[in-house]
């Protein structure tokens, strides 16, 4: 990447990349459209109801052991319903008619689908059809690597999608407001009704952040308190003994963490939005936390850190002592809409940000002599909206790949990608950052959504060794902790449109898995393969 960049402009934020045309098969076929409810795809040459598709179990990720089924509501007789299944080349791999259910239609998928991506299409009187894509996922371990994280609205309607995608860690508000709706009264029971799910039954770490303010204390629901002020001290203090307590007591033997506010920069009240300032509020509530659960992990400062000016409010942050509170330095290192490695003076970029970040950090030791991890608690990508700063659905999925292999390489040790799901809004203009669509839309996956899942199962247990590099064209290994498995990521971030040649290291037989779920047997020859590098990343997988 280049030397340090200018801060970036306003300006700059532009209205996404314009996206060229894709070639090559599987490009063309997984990333034709943007993720949108299946009424709104639904065309119709009468007054017939457009029918809604959704899947059997609620997420339309499904695993290699699970058989694809799905509702289709608005139709009323399963002789009217007929349906076809696409694979990624658009071919027809599966067809059939509906089949009574209990309340519903439904389609059952008789083929036996190889793991992979693939649009249900399904057809009614009166021409009226919808359609929704899904995917049979790879095989390989599921919610074991907090690496994989997600932030996570958990409503019980979207917790099938968080386990399939199979994340080992996710991040969600804990407000004070919500467990102190009464001044002096603590009560976790909505609060545990939802994290309970999550983190008792899934098994995923929580990363909880303490956060946002009371108006029975601040006098405003959004600003912190001032901890030079006595009562209002006192206040956030037993906000978060007892929610530590509570947490602690509720998971006994769970992972659990702690982020100390959320982007003080943009939710300091009345109180300055200086690292200073954030420090008093991070000291009183990392000497709380060690007090109360020593095992809780303590993270902050939780800010933006990719222009010259959040750079500056970081380094600032260490000289003050900042990391004396913390067991992991955080950061939001939004760069939308460009990629993780797209470095020029207009603007600044996420790959130079974390080898900043890094040697910041290492100047900056714990007692112990050790460095202090970092943890990427919020990035992401949109795709279109009614707001500026959108990317096109295939740059969604090649900057999450990227960002998740590039951040290994500088020793990201938690990475929670924002976000799981779209919120349902009352109109288009927030959020589309979600590998998923919205409840409406029956949390139905975007590509980016196959994608994850694909490299979560690729490179779970794994860790960065090393990469080779050729112009705009990556390749980054990563090996497990017996170094008997490995899997490899290739790239080229030069178009989109572009599929480069690329020879790396393969001795013996190993599987290009594409970020698609596909996947086929490969052989080296005399110890390499020649294969192709494309804008979203690929793997080579191979054991020994």
């Amino acid at each position: 990447s280049v030397g340090r960049p200018a801060p970036r402009p306003p300006s700059t934020r532009r209205r996404g990349l314009t996206a060229a045309a894709v070639t090559g098969v599987v490009l063309a076929a997984i990333l034709s459209e943007h993720a949108q409810p299946s009424s709104a795809r639904g065309t119709t040459s009468t007054a017939s109801t457009t029918p809604t598709i959704r899947p059997v179990g609620g997420s339309g990720l499904f695993g290699p052991d699970d058989r694809p089924r799905f509702t289709v509501d608005g139709v009323e007789r399963a002789a009217d319903v007929t349906w076809r299944v696409n694979d990624t080349t658009g071919t027809i791999v599966d067809s059939g008619t509906g089949r009574a259910g209990t309340r519903s239609v439904e389609v059952h998928p008789t083929s036996a689908l190889p793991s992979g991506t693939y649009r249900l299409t399904v057809q009614t009187p009166g021409a009226t059809s919808a359609s929704t894509r899904f995917v049979r996922t790879i095989a390989g371990p599921v919610g074991s690597d907090p690496y994989f994280g997600l932030g996570v609205n958990p409503v019980a309607s979207a917790l099938p999608s968080l386990a399939a995608l199979g994340a080992g860690s996710y991040r969600q508000d804990l407000q004070w407001s919500a467990v102190e709706k009464v001044a002096g009264r603590f009560d976790f029971a909505a609060t545990d009704a939802r994290i309970d799910p999550v983190v008792r039954d899934m098994g995923v770490s929580p990363l909880f952040v303490l956060d946002y303010g009371n108006v029975a204390y601040t006098n405003d629901p959004m600003a912190p308190p001032d901890v030079s002020k006595p009562a209002q001290a006192a206040a956030w203090k037993r906000y978060v003994k007892e929610t530590v307590s509570h947490m602690r007591d509720r998971h006994p033997d769970t992972d659990l963490s702690y982020e100390v506010w959320n982007e003080w920069t943009n939710n300091h009240g009345v109180l300055p939005a200086t690292p200073a300032a954030y420090i008093e509020l991070a000291r009183v509530t990392a000497q709380v936390i060690r007090a109360t659960d020593p095992a809780a992990t303590i993270v902050g400062p939780t800010q933006n850190a990719v222009s010259d000016d959040e750079r500056a409010w970081i380094g600032e942050w260490f000289r003050l002592g900042g990391a004396d509170h913390v067991d992991a330095v955080s950061i939001h290192p939004y760069s939308n809409p460009w990629g993780p490695e797209t470095c020029v003076p207009t603007n600044p970029c996420i790959e130079d940000a974390l080898a900043w970040l890094r040697t910041t950090a290492d100047r900056y030791p714990r007692p112990d002599g050790s460095a202090l991890p970092i943890w990427i608690t919020e990035v992401g990508w949109p795709t279109q909206f009614a707001g500026p700063g959108w990317v096109q659905p295939e740059d969604q999925t090649a900057y999450v790949l990227r960002t998740y292999a590039i951040a290994a390489q500088y020793g990201v040790e938690r990475l929670f990608l924002f976000e799981m799901a779209e919120p349902t809004t009352a109109n288009g203009t927030a959020r589309t950052f979600g590998l998923v669509g919205n409840a409406d839309a029956g949390y139905e996956p975007k590509p980016s959504a196959a994608a994850w899942a694909t490299m979560q199962r690729v490179l779970a247990g794994k860790r960065y060794v090393a990469e080779h590099r050729i112009g705009p064209v990556r390749h980054m290994r990563f090996t497990s902790p017996d170094g008997k498995h490995h899997a490899r990521v290739v790239w080229q971030s030069e178009a989109q449109h572009l599929s480069t040649s690329v020879r790396v290291s393969l001795r013996g037989t190993g599987r290009i898995v594409e970020p698609t779920g596909s996947d086929k047997a490969v052989r080296g020859t005399a110890g390499k393969l020649d294969m192709s590098a494309k804008w979203i990343p690929r793997f080579v997988v191979w054991d020994e």
